[in-house]
């Protein structure tokens, strides 16, 4: 296996700072924070997570439309 070089260090340095990781083990790829708001559906009550404002959760909304 080749040494990595300072070149390879300074680029994988660079490429880290542009991605916004940590250091190159991290899992925590990208600091930021989610655009997902919690919402409770108005019919069954069931919390879920959406990027836009809904009244009914995936599932009562499915049925809503197969009921059509």
């Amino acid at each position: 296996m080749p040494k990595e070089t300072d070149e390879d260090k300074a680029f994988e340095a660079a490429l880290n700072g542009k991605m916004g990781w940590k250091c190159s083990c991290s899992l925590d790829i990208v600091d930021k924070k989610s655009t997902l708001i919690e919402l409770r559906c108005k019919s069954c009550g069931k919390t879920f997570k959406s990027n836009v404002e809904k009244d009914f959760c995936f599932d009562c909304n499915k049925k809503a439309r197969s009921k059509k």
